[in-house]
């Protein structure tokens, strides 16, 4: 399953649930007139908050898999503790405060969304030169001779036939062993 789609999907919802909590109290009395009065009610709120934050772990679950970071997902879990409390905030602290509270939560889940795209992309263009790099890191570990200096073969011992293979060894001059080092450790 592809999490950008999911992510993309996520972050419209978190605009679309800022905007719903922003635009609900200026409307609500419009709302109530044209007989959508149902749109600011705080079951609906909570639903769309709901459905942002379960496609918001799915997504960033996902992800999760390919950059390994706890970071979109610390994101997103700030940002639906702040909606989810926003009224608790209002109450304790007043009413003023629950606008920069839906501000700081829909910037969290969006910014959660972005983080985990790209993350995601970094981590899959490493993987990718990672993955090219694999066969050369274990050519070497395979044969021995190959990387042994031609000073530490005996020339009795090898043949013209077997001595002119190694001088042209399949394993990659462009490599050092610090480089296959660092691939093994990106791993």
């Amino acid at each position: 399953m592809k999490h950008k789609p999911l992510d993309k999907t996520g972050i419209w919802l978190a605009i679309v649930c800022a905007l719903h909590c922003l635009l609900v109290p200026v409307l609500l009395p419009t709302l109530s007139l044209i007989g959508l009065s149902f749109l600011g009610a705080e079951s609906l709120e909570r639903g769309i908050l709901l459905v942002s934050a379960v496609l918001g772990g799915v997504a960033i679950g996902i992800g999760s898999r390919h950059h390994r970071s706890p970071l979109p997902m610390l994101a997103l879990a700030t940002g639906v503790v702040l909606y989810f409390n926003k009224h608790n905030i209002g109450h304790e602290f007043g009413h003023l405060w629950e606008i920069p509270v839906v501000l700081v939560g829909a910037s969290l889940l969006i910014t959660a969304h972005v983080m985990n795209l790209y993350m995601c992309r970094v981590a899959k263009a490493k993987n990718c030169d990672v993955a090219a790099d694999e066969p050369a890191i274990s050519s070497p570990a395979t044969s021995s001779p190959a990387t042994s200096s031609p000073a530490t073969s005996s020339p009795a011992t090898s043949s013209p036939a077997t001595s002119s293979p190694a001088t042209s060894s399949p394993a990659p001059s462009s490599h050092s062993p610090a480089a296959e080092t660092s691939h093994v450790v990106l791993k």
